[in-house]
């Protein structure tokens, strides 16, 4: 690994080329010089799941299958709040007065509700997808909001994304009719429900998290790879 010119030399890139998986490894053993149990101290904050995997699999091969410890890796991008285990106290958690997240099962199931409500009131009879449909329908809408959410974007440009002038206008008015449920009735639900997206709870949760370590800096490495 190279480090760059930056604060305290401590950001550092891979050349490309080379395995990131492979050569992270190499360089977290040879900073703790081999010592399993200093290695157990580090926490590596990972995109995802997946990247969890690969660095695992990772250090399985540098071992040569050997057991061996792991740092704590933890992925960020695609976990619900409740799998961050960042360094919050249960007392802790209760100072942030951060609402508790809406289950995904409930999530769905009151999404379905609204999608079948819009429904009935823009479709003929005929044309009005079942309620299984619904809830595939929420499903998506679900994952969409996950993704909103998590790249911290919003809403407000949907209107003005497709030109009024455009052959695709008019099938845009219609997308947009239908992401209403999104945009103005599934806020009032959460507010009305005094709980929050996990996804928007979990940005929430990195926010103080980031906050409390420039406070009180962890007395433990951290690494954001």
């Amino acid at each position: 690994m190279q480090s760059e010119n930056a604060p305290k030399g401590n950001i550092f890139t891979i050349p490309a080329g080379f395995s990131f998986a492979d050569e992270f490894v190499r360089y977290l053993t040879d900073m703790t010089g081999g010592d399993y149990l200093a290695l157990s101290r580090i926490l590596v904050l990972l995109p995802s799941r997946r990247a969890c995997r690969t660095v695992r699999e990772a250090f399985l091969r540098h071992s040569e299958g050997r057991p061996t410890v792991l740092p704590r890796l933890q992925p960020l991008g695609d976990v619900d709040a409740d799998e961050l285990t960042l360094g919050f106290s249960a007392a802790q958690e209760d100072l942030l007065d951060i609402p508790p997240a809406i289950s995904p099962l409930r999530r769905q199931v009151m999404l379905a509700r609204l999608v079948m409500a819009l429904n009935e009131q823009t479709l003929p009879e005929g044309q009005r997808p079942r309620y299984d449909q619904a809830l595939q329908l929420a499903a998506e809408l679900s994952r969409l909001l996950d993704q909103v959410q998590t790249e911290k974007v919003s809403f407000d440009a949907l209107q003005n994304l497709v030109p009024q002038e455009s052959d695709y206008a008019r099938h845009w008015q219609i997308t947009l009719q239908f992401l209403t449920i999104l945009t103005e009735k599934w806020p009032e639900i959460l507010v009305d429900s005094n709980v929050i997206d996990p996804a928007e709870r979990r940005n929430m949760l990195l926010a103080a998290q980031a906050t409390l370590w420039r406070q009180n800096p962890p007395d433990y490495p951290v690494i954001a790879a």
